[in-house]
């Protein structure tokens, strides 16, 4: 991981593929106790509350990561 700051001094963080597929990982069990795998899942299934923040914002790390990973 690459930590750095814009010239107005935001934090810029850089991760490699394999760190940020850890903190999805993370991130989706502390949120909701399952892997990415079973939230994907659940989410394309429609058993999720989309009008819950937690899922909503963990969908958005979701679609980050795959934009992330076409580069």
């Amino acid at each position: 991981m690459i930590v750095s700051e814009t010239p107005k001094g935001s934090p810029v963080i850089e991760m490699t593929a394999e760190e940020y597929a850890a903190f999805l990982e993370r991130e989706v069990g502390r949120a909701t106790g399952l892997s990415v795998e079973e939230f994907r899942h659940a989410y394309l299934a429609g058993e999720l509350d989309e009008s819950d923040p937690a899922v909503t914002d963990l969908v958005g790390l979701l679609r980050i990561g795959q934009v992330g990973a076409t580069r």
